[in-house]
């Protein structure tokens, strides 16, 4: 039994990682997302965050997000949503026990902005400049636990890049981590 859950567990990471790697392919196209359409990003944004809210709570942690109203954006609302999920999938994997993730999308002047921010384990600010590179891992240890395989901010970056945005991370203290989509 335990053999077989562990095919199947493999066999689920590695449908996961060719999932990635032909997003990856197809973002690295001339024109990634070909038929953008307008669509609410606040809608989009609270129907990918509801998930990610209860299973904070079910890790016993602390959830907090502020999206901002009536906010569109002409894109791929497929992608976006995905983006975002990376996100706050990454603020969930990598908080630390009892922690914060914080999920805010709002506007400033004549941009939207996306923020996942959460606190973590003491992040090394020379792995900050390589978290988008593809499969790139800071803490190899820490990938089988949490099943990481280094595209997935990868895939975030070249999707915003893709709607003319882009994305920064920030970590000031070294025990939290913010990362910031500007569209």
């Amino acid at each position: 039994d335990e053999w077989v859950e562990n095919i199947q567990n493999q066999s689920v990471r590695l449908a996961k990682l060719v999932n990635n790697l032909v997003t990856l392919s197809r973002l690295d196209e001339a024109r990634p997302f070909p038929e953008k359409i307008i669509f609410s990003l606040s809608e989009a944004a609270w129907e990918t965050s509801e998930p990610f809210a209860s299973l904070a709570k079910a890790s016993k942690k602390n959830y907090t997000q502020r999206i901002e109203d009536n906010i569109e954006l002409k894109g791929d609302k497929n992608a976006i949503q995905q983006m975002m999920s990376i996100l706050l999938d990454n603020a969930l994997r990598y908080s630390d026990a009892g922690g914060q993730i914080q999920f805010d999308v709002y506007r400033k002047s004549n941009h939207i902005i996306i923020e996942v921010f959460n606190t973590c384990e003491p992040i090394r600010k020379e792995d900050l400049a390589h978290l988008f590179d593809r499969f790139y891992r800071p803490d190899k240890s820490r990938s089988k636990h949490t099943g990481g395989t280094g595209i997935g901010l990868a895939i975030a970056k070249a999707t915003v890049e893709g709607h003319g945005g882009k994305i920064t991370v920030k970590s000031p203290s070294g025990n939290s981590i913010r990362f910031i989509v500007t569209l």
